[in-house]
C-alpha cells in the first residue's frame, strides 16, 4: 500500500451519515497532507462470534505496520466490545501513532466531537423561540463522553437563562431505542409528567420516542416538543419530521488526521475546514420544516442511495451471478453489475491463492489472515472492464497495480470477501468522492459476490468429486486400468475418430495364461498378482494414447487410433513379450506369467462397426492361445 504515507481507518461501518461525515473529513485532510487513507470495515456488525462474523472481522488482520504509518480507530460503533480489545492488542504491537475518534480507548488519546455548543444551541432554541422552561434531556450512557458533552450543553443553556437544572429531568439512555420506548411508556401511563420539551442526544432516540408517543395519542408538538441530534435522513423523513442538529463531523475527521500528522512528522497542520453545525427545524418543534434543506437532503439521498437501491432491486444480480459455470464468466458478470454502485471509480477483486481449495480437505481453508500471495481477478475502472490476473503480496494491502489508475494520494475501502469463516480474499473500492460511501448497497453488492464465489466453489468441488466417482466407475479396482464399462465408453469414440480421420485402428486382445491353475495351486492372492502383472505389461506398452482395459477376469483389450506402422506394431508385441520374460526371470514366483495375444490393425471401412474388428483380434488371440498351450504340453 506504500504509494504514499498511509493512514488506516478502523471502523465497523460507514453506512450512516454521521460516520460518513467523519470519513469525508479524514479523506480531505489526508489528501491535503499527502496521505493515502485505507478504510477497513465490515458488511455485518453483530455482537457474536458466529462463523460469518469471524469472516467479517478477518479484514482487520490485513493491517500491518510495514505499510501503515498511523491509525484512526473509530471504536464506538463496534457491537462486539471484545473485538475492540482484540484490535487494540494488535495495534499495540504495530507501534505506530493511534488516535481514537468519537470514543474512548485504553491504548491511545481520544478526539471527540465538539458538540457541547451545538447541544446548547438546540436547548437555547426551545427556550428562546418556544418559551420552554421545563425541558428534559434524554442523553446517552453516563460513562460515554458524547453523552456527557451533550448533557453539558443542555446544562449550560439552562444556566445561561437562569433555569434550574433538575435531576428528574435528566435521563441517561442508550443511544438506541430501548430507553426511548421505556420513557414513552412512563409518559403514556402517567408515571412521568410530560415536560414542555425533550432534547434527545441522537436522532434514533428522538424518532423512537416521538413515534411511540404519537401512536398512543400524544400530539407532537402540541403536547410536547422533541428534538434530536445527528441530522439524519431518518429524522427528516419521519412523520412528523424531527427538529435536529446537523453536526459537521467533517471537522472531527480532519482533526484526527492532523493529530497523526504531527505525531508522524513533528509538524502541525492547518485544518482544511473549521465548520461547526446548525439546527434543522422541523415539525416536532412546531417551527415547520426547513424546506430548502429538506429538498437538498432528499435529492442527495436519492442520488446516493434510494435510486441505486431501486436499480439493485430490479437487477436480478444474485440470480445472474449464480447462473455462471466458470470463474472467468463469473468475473465478467460481476463487472457488469458495477453500475449499481454510485460513484464507483475503481474496483479490484483480490482473491487468495487457492481460494477455492478444490483439492484440499473441507476443513483445510484460510480462516485467519490472508494467503501470502493475492491475485487480482477483476479490475473495473469506472465503466471499463480490465481483464487481468496479477499477483501481489498481501502484506502490501493495496495492490501496486492501483498506481496505474490513480493520481496522487486517495481514499480506499477494504471489505472482506468470505463465506462464513472461509476467507476468499478482499475487495478494494475507490469512489469518486468519499460521500458516496454512506450508501450500504456496496456491502450488499459484495455479499452477493461472496455467495456467488461459494456457489462456484461448491459447484467446482462437486464436479471434481463426480468426475472422480465417474472415473472410479470405469476403472478396475484391482489393476487401476479401465474396466469393461470404460472399454465400451472409449472404444467406440476411438473407432469413430479412426473412421472420420481415415486413420488406422489398433485392437490388441490379450488373455492371461493359466489363471485357473495359479488360483487352484497357489491361491487367489497369487492369481491377483498375475492379473496385475499382465495389466501393468499391457498398460505400459501403450505409447500413442491407446486405452488399456480389463474386460473380463483374465481378459484384456488395447484400442488406439494412430498412423501405425509395422515397426510400431512389432515394438508393442516385443515389449509385451520381453516384459513377461524379465518378470519371470526375477520374480521368484513358482509360476510363470504370460498372455496370449491377438491383434487387428487397419483403416476401418465406412460401413463397418467396431465389433467386427474386435472379433477378428479376439479370434486371432484364441488361435495364439491354442498354439501356446500346445507348446507348453510339448
Amino acid at each position: 500500500m506504500k504509494m504514499h504515507k498511509t493512514i488506516a481507518v478502523i471502523t465497523a461501518e460507514v453506512f450512516d451519515e454521521y460516520t460518513n461525515r467523519i470519513l469525508v473529513g479524514i479523506a480531505d485532510q489526508g489528501k491535503k497532507l499527502g496521505y493515502d487513507v485505507g478504510i477497513f470495515l465490515m458488511s455485518f456488525n453483530n455482537d457474536s462470534t458466529s462463523p460469518i462474523q469471524i469472516g467479517e472481522e478477518n479484514i482487520y488482520n490485513l493491517i500491518n505496520s510495514d505499510v501503515i504509518d498511523g491509525v484512526i480507530f473509530i471504536c464506538g460503533n463496534f457491537n462486539r466490545t471484545s473485538l475492540v480489545k482484540e484490535i487494540e492488542e494488535k495495534l499495540i504491537k504495530m507501534n505506530v501513532p493511534i488516535i481514537a475518534v468519537d470514543c474512548e480507548s485504553s491504548i491511545c488519546e481520544s478526539l471527540n466531537a465538539k458538540d457541547t455548543e451545538l447541544f446548547e444551541l438546540i436547548t437555547d432554541h426551545f427556550i428562546e423561540v418556544h418559551n420552554c422552561h421545563e425541558i428534559m434531556c434524554l442523553t446517552g450512557m453516563e460513562h460515554i463522553p458524547q453523552a456527557q458533552s451533550r448533557l453539558l450543553g443542555y446544562k449550560n443553556a439552562l444556566k445561561k437563562h437562569n433555569i434550574p437544572v433538575r435531576d428528574d429531568l435528566i435521563v441517561y439512555g442508550d443511544f438506541w431505542k430501548a430507553t426511548a420506548k421505556e420513557l414513552a411508556k412512563e409518559f403514556i401511563s402517567g408515571k412521568r409528567k410530560l415536560p414542555q420539551a425533550i432534547v434527545c442526544a441522537n436522532d434514533i432516540m428522538a424518532v423512537t420516542l416521538c413515534n411511540n408517543l404519537v401512536n398512543n395519542g400524544i400530539k407532537i408538538p402540541a403536547d410536547v416538543l422533541i428534538s434530536g441530534y445527528d441530522g439524519s435522513h431518518e429524522a427528516m423523513e419521519n412523520v412528523p419530521s424531527i427538529t435536529t442538529i446537523f453536526p459537521l463531523n467533517y471537522d472531527l475527521g480532519a482533526r484526527a488526521v492532523c493529530f497523526l500528522h504531527e505525531k508522524i512528522t513533528g509538524e502541525k497542520a492547518d485544518l482544511v475546514s473549521n465548520q461547526k453545525g446548525f439546527i434543522i427545524t422541523a415539525m416536532s418543534c412546531g417551527c415547520g420544516e426547513n424546506i430548502a434543506f429538506q429538498v437538498e437532503n432528499h435529492e442527495r439521498f436519492h442520488d446516493y442511495s434510494s435510486h441505486y437501491d431501486m436499480l439493485y432491486r430490479s437487477s436480478g444480480m444474485m440470480e445472474n451471478l449464480l447462473e455462471t459455470e466458470s470463474i472467468d464468466e463469473l468475473i465478467k458478470r460481476i463487472n457488469n453489475f458495477g453500475y449499481l454502485i454510485h460513484g464507483l471509480d475503481v474496483y479490484m477483486l483480490c482473491l487468495c491463492d487457492n481460494w477455492d481449495h478444490i483439492e484440499d480437505d473441507d476443513d483445510n481453508y484460510i480462516r485467519d489472515g490472508y494467503s501470502e500471495n493475492m491475485n487480482i481477478r477483476l479490475v473495473r475502472i469506472k465503466d471499463e472492464y480490465v481483464a487481468k490476473e496479477v499477483s501481489f503480496k498481501s502484506a502490501e494491502i493495496l495492490p501496486p497495480e492501483m498506481k496505474k489508475y490513480v493520481n496522487g494520494p486517495d481514499t480506499y475501502f477494504f471489505l472482506p470477501m468470505h463465506f462464513k469463516d472461509r476467507c476468499f480474499g478482499y475487495s478494494v473500492l475507490k469512489f469518486d468522492e468519499p460521500q458516496s460511501s454512506f450508501c450500504s448497497l456496496y456491502a450488499t453488492w459484495c455479499r452477493n459476490i461472496n455467495i456467488a464465489l461459494e456457489y462456484m466453489r461448491v459447484r467446482t468441488k462437486l464436479i471434481s468429486v463426480n468426475q472422480r466417482i465417474s472415473l472410479n466407475s470405469i476403472r478396475d479396482t484391482l489393476t487401476g486400468i479401465y474396466n469393461r464399462k470404460g472399454f465400451k465408453r472409449f472404444s467406440e469414440t476411438i473407432f469413430k475418430k479412426a473412421k472420420l480421420d481415415k486413420s488406422k485402428i489398433l485392437i490388441i486382445v490379450a488373455d492371461l495364461d493359466m489363471l485357473k491353475s495359479i488360483n487352484d495351486n497357489y491361491g487367489h492372492i497369487e492369481g491377483d498378482n498375475a492379473i496385475t502383472v499382465a495389466a501393468n505389461v499391457l498398460n505400459t506398452c501403450c505409447q500413442n494414447n491407446e486405452v488399456c482395459s480389463r474386460i473380463g477376469g483374465d481378459e484384456y483389450a488395447i484400442v488406439g487410433c494412430f498412423e501405425y506402422t509395422d515397426k510400431i506394431i512389432n515394438e508393442y508385441i516385443d515389449y509385451i513379450n520381453n516384459y513377461f520374460d524379465r518378470y519371470n526371470a526375477t520374480s521368484s514366483k513358482p509360476y510363470p506369467v504370460g498372455a496370449s495375444l491377438g491383434l487387428f490393425c487397419g483403416v476401418p471401412d465406412d460401413d463397418s462397426n467396431f465389433e467386427q474388428y474386435f472379433n477378428i483380434a479376439d479370434k486371432r488371440m484364441y488361435e495364439n492361445k491354442f498354439e501356446r498351450k500346445k507348446c507348453r504340453l510339448n
